[in-house]
């Protein structure tokens, strides 16, 4: 990392010694977010020390400017280094009873990160990402670390001799672990049984194979998933969802529903969990981004967080029941992102929903549309577009022009992601349009061609890495790769 000059360390001095001296103040640059509407209802507190933390940013400012009026001749970057000065994150009890009880999130900055670091840039450079999901990963249980490398070269030559420059890579499909960490047990896709050990950490040589092949990986999280299934005893003793089971779960902290086991939303020790973790990530492992999915709220029935819900209307709440599961998301996306940059600001956020604007909204709670129009949630936004050109009703092309038409800030990125895994199967879902997977061998290429015709987007990603080896899906990757190269 360069030296900075004397006297821009004293500027920086100077900025720090301006800020404000409250442990509960949320990230802010000095370039400060405005607050959200409907999660200013709710956090009424966040809002007045966002206000007073913007008045002393603003002067901050008058000052810093006339410093440089009169150092411009030796600094020229200033207010480059201005923008990316940031007081440390904390995240706030959600929408839970009388929540005037912050949670603070460790924010212990990893060694080589620094205030002085430029603003995250997302490359210009078309991104050709993959995922490699937990059902693509062979496990690492019985294998002895050069056995695993050997598995991991070849997974990552693949990706690379067919064109794509990203993965995104599953390091936590569930409440559980890819990668060797203090919080979560080992996942049972990876260690054979959820909970189990292992000689060696997966990621780190998976991270090997990727950096040797000149693949950006980007850690890829399903953040309020614990299970898929609702059976409680089929986890591990060190899951986190299991001790909170085990110790009572008085409040509602864990759900378990008929399609799986889930983290509450509305509670912030919960989002604060998931946090951890992922900084946990960050400062083990030379990642180029975390990525997350649309793994928020799983249902709309109103007695999965009636509890919470019911304290905040008796504390004098006002928004409707989806108005509010909405106002959660986007305090946990938002503190997402403020946790990501406090730990390195070059680091890509993204952020995948499903490719249904309106139900992604009503369903999830995701609120993509604020995502994809104001700075602070996300750097990339990818929709999983993953729809025929014959689709009855979702025809692709409809659905990438509802998604290149929102507005969006000139921050954030949009890349679309597209599904190998439908090649040569019927999408029974698709009403007249089901037998076009079976009947066409290039379809990605053209959907991938037309994702590069919209000046909108910035590259595309495809679901998923099994794909690339699957016999019935052979001729679709080949005219993709054709595509990438083209």
């Amino acid at each position: 990392m360069k030296k900075i000059s004397s006297l821009l360390i004293i500027i920086l001095l100077f900025l720090t010694s301006c800020q404000i001296d409250s442990g509960n103040a949320p990230e802010t640059s000095v370039t400060a977010y405005a607050p959200i509407e409907s999660v200013t209802q709710v956090y009424n507190e966040i809002t007045e020390t966002t206000l007073d933390f913007q008045t002393a940013v603003s002067e901050e400012n008058s000052s810093l400017q006339a410093l440089e009026s009169t150092t411009a001749s030796s600094v020229t970057n200033i207010s480059t280094t201005r923008q990316t000065i940031t007081t440390v994150p904390t995240t706030q009890k959600p929408i839970t009873a009388a929540t005037t009880q912050k949670t603070t999130v460790p924010t212990t900055q990893k060694p080589t990160a620094s205030t002085t670091q430029s603003q995250p840039v997302v490359s210009s450079s078309e991104m050709r990402a993959i995922w490699i999901s937990c059902y693509d990963y062979t496990s690492a249980a019985g294998k002895t670390r050069a056995q695993y490398k050997a598995i991991t070269d070849t997974m990552f030559r693949t990706i690379k001799n067919n064109g794509f420059n990203t993965a995104f890579v599953h390091l936590r499909a569930n409440s559980d672990a890819f990668y060797k960490s203090d919080i979560f047990p080992y996942s049972k896709y990876i260690a054979g049984k959820e909970g189990a050990s292992l000689s060696f950490d997966p990621f780190e040589v998976l991270l090997e194979s990727a950096k040797a092949n000149g693949i950006s990986v980007h850690g890829w999280i399903n953040p309020f998933r614990v299970s898929t299934q609702s059976n409680v005893s089929a986890l591990s003793s060190s899951n986190p969802a299991k001790k909170i089971l085990d110790s009572g779960n008085a409040d509602g902290r864990v759900r378990v529903i008929s399609n799986g086991i889930y983290y509450n939303p509305a509670i912030t020790e919960n989002h604060k969990l998931i946090l951890d973790g992922v900084r946990e990530i960050i400062r083990k492992y030379d990642v180029d981004g975390i990525h997350i999915d649309d793994y928020f709220y799983p249902t709309t029935d109103t007695s999965f967080d009636s509890a919470q819900y019911s304290a905040y209307k008796n504390s004098g709440g006002t928004l409707t029941l989806s108005k509010w599961r909405v106002a959660n998301v986007n305090a946990f996306v938002s503190a997402l992102y403020s946790t990501v940059k406090a730990q390195d600001s070059s680091l890509i956020v993204s952020i995948s929903p499903a490719g249904q604007i309106d139900k992604t909204l009503n369903e999830a709670y995701a609120d993509c549309r604020l995502w994809l129009s104001q700075k602070g949630y996300a750097d990339l936004i990818i929709p999983q577009i993953y729809f025929g050109f014959n689709h009855q009703t979702q025809d692709f092309t409809k659905l990438l022009n509802q998604w290149a038409s929102l507005p969006r800030h000139s921050s954030v990125k949009l890349v679309c992601g597209i599904a190998a895994y439908k090649c040569s199967s019927e999408d029974n879902y698709a009403g007249s349009g089901k037998k076009e997977w079976t009947q066409s061998t290039d379809i990605l290429a053209r959907q991938t061609r037309a994702i590069r015709n919209n000046k909108n987007y910035s590259g595309i990603a495809v679901f998923s890495y099994s794909d690339l080896n699957r016999s019935a899906c052979k001729t679709e990757i080949e005219n993709l790769k054709k595509e990438f190269t083209s």
